[in-house]
């Protein structure tokens, strides 16, 4: 998997991520406008996350990891890499690398990456249906979200969420090729407290490691 698809599947992971149990929510524009005003206004979030990719119907590739995030704020940890994101500058450190990138996203490439893209995707240029499914003897919402052009990078997302708690439980892509990506989701919790400098590459706690100022 290589790294930028990595940081674009983990965070998509978030865009999901809290939907509370609230009232009437049975439409997907209900579900996915509250999602993402929940996110923006969380003190912190954090999730355990699997990351599966498929080329047709066999596995290519597996990671797992943990995601943080605090409004347009994130950091992901995993066994191949971790990555920064402070609100402007971005850091990626491989495992095992003696180079950490810097680099100021633009427009365009966080449009990939924000959490927030995720949940309004169907305001630009995706339709949104949902139905109820059962997923591990549970009653769930599925969400899906169809490209209204085949020339988009994801062509369809799938979510499933519980219908008790609203937590999302399984998020499939589908990719421009055809193939899928598969996300599960573990652990979750809220009302995290961070300060500003978790969300950014720290020089002391790593040394060794050579600055590549990409801004």
């Amino acid at each position: 998997m290589k790294k930028n698809d990595f940081i674009i599947l983990c965070l998509l992971i978030i865009c999901s991520y809290f939907v509370p149990s609230i009232a009437n929510a049975d439409t997907p524009h209900q579900v996915l406008d509250k999602t993402a005003g929940i996110l923006k206004n969380s003190d912190g979030i954090q999730a355990t996350f699997e990351v599966t990719s498929y080329k047709g119907a066999s596995i290519s590739g597996n990671t797992s990891g943990t995601i943080y995030v605090r409004g347009n704020k994130f950091k992901i940890t995993s066994q191949q890499m971790t990555t920064w994101f402070d609100g402007k500058t971005q850091w990626a450190l491989m495992a095992g690398s003696d180079e950490v990138y810097a680099s100021t996203p633009t427009a365009d490439e966080l449009q990939s990456i924000n959490p927030y893209t995720f949940v309004n995707l169907y305001k630009s240029g995706y339709n949104a249906q949902m139905t109820i499914t059962n997923y591990n003897n549970k009653s769930c919402y599925e969400v899906r979200l169809l490209a209204q052009q085949k020339g988009r990078s994801i062509r369809e997302m799938r979510i499933i969420i519980d219908k008790t708690s609203y937590w999302p439980l399984s998020i499939r892509m589908k990719q421009k090729d055809g193939n899928w990506i598969r996300i599960r989701v573990g652990n979750t919790s809220a009302g995290k407290k961070w300060k500003d400098s978790f969300f950014q590459f720290s020089k002391k706690d790593y040394p060794s490691v050579e600055i590549i100022d990409l801004r």
